[in-house]
């Protein structure tokens, strides 16, 4: 036995599918003629079989998405848990604030959606996008539905925010805004969902002649980080792109830091930096809503002036408006 085929090594080997056609000829041989080997080799094949080893089969498709989702499901992960908590402090802030509103009050003219209603209708709609790209419920407003304009953003955004657990941080959603659909990763669209929801609610307050506070330094860094995500297409778009060539934006105070970035195309370690811009974290975050403009932002320049013209320009068209 051991000359042909190895002892129960070689038995072994042929019990787990490891030996060639003619290995494998030659211990079928053998075992037809041999009963002890013949025995053993019906154990090792039915305790392969029992491992698995023998006939293995690839996972049925969908099996990891069903199985990561479970997971998420039960502890989401941390980026989603954070970002939905932010979104959802906003949410509230602006829920209470709407708390003060009177019947007047929702048709009070605002320049971009004609009035409180428009403009809540307008943050439903952009998170209703969000939610059906989750594939979640999309929540209706009007007599039809029976929800008021708040009643159904509050509606929707709650949705949003139950929905969260079981969702891939990689799913690619729609950004709001005007023009082609940008598709980014979940992360970003609920920090833009976080960010619109601010702005709007300084929108109101403004309208109202109420105090109001901006986002902790921790969610404005990450509203302008997205903006610089974003800014390379922008730039692209508008053309005033400059491949090859970087700009630097630096700013002081709550949410504070400095991004460099392409001014088109990949970041490429030799790009040369030709701007540097220093300004208000806050501010910043205000002109990427729209609520700013480049003559009424406070801004220190460094390098070429024009192109700094042309990047914040670019920069204030990339709110949801």
């Amino acid at each position: 036995m051991a000359a042909h085929i190895g002892g129960t090594d070689g038995l072994g080997a042929w019990a787990l599918g490891g030996l060639d056609e003619q290995e494998a000829a030659a211990v079928e041989e053998h075992l037809a003629a041999c009963g002890a080997c013949a025995a053993e080799a019906g154990r090792l094949r039915s305790a392969a079989a029992w491992l698995g080893v023998e006939g293995m089969q690839s996972p049925p498709a969908g099996l990891r998405a069903t199985v990561l989702a479970a997971a998420w499901a039960r502890r989401p992960p941390a980026v989603l848990t954070t970002l939905g908590g932010a979104y959802r402090e906003q949410v509230d802030q602006l829920d209470r604030l709407l708390d003060r509103l009177t019947a007047d009050d929702w048709h009070r003219p605002l320049p971009r959606h004609d009035d409180l209603t428009g403009l809540i209708t307008h943050l439903t709609s952009n998170d209703a996008m969000l939610a059906s790209d989750l594939d979640l419920a999309v929540v209706g407003a009007g007599p039809e539905a029976g929800l008021s304009a708040r009643a159904a953003w509050r509606a929707q955004a709650d949705v949003l925010v139950a929905g969260l657990p079981g969702v891939s941080p990689d799913r690619r959603v729609r950004l709001a805004g005007p023009g082609p659909a940008v598709r980014r990763p979940l992360p970003d669209a609920l920090v833009q969902r976080m960010f619109e929801t601010w702005t709007h609610r300084e929108d109101i307050a403004g309208a109202l002649g109420a105090a109001d506070h901006h986002p902790s330094r921790q969610q404005i860094r990450r509203i302008i980080d997205l903006a610089v995500a974003l800014l390379p297409d922008a730039l692209e778009a508008h053309g005033v792109a400059r491949p090859g060539r970087a700009g630097r934006l630096v700013v002081d105070g709550p949410g504070g830091d400095d991004w460099t970035f392409p001014l088109g195309g990949q970041a490429r370690a030799s790009d040369v930096v030709e701007v540097t811009i220093l300004t208000d974290p806050v501010e910043f975050a205000r002109l990427v809503a729209n609520r700013r403009t480049v003559g009424t932002l406070r801004y220190e320049v460094h390098g070429d002036q024009a192109l700094a013209a042309d990047l914040l320009r670019v920069v204030a068209t990339l709110g949801c408006d």
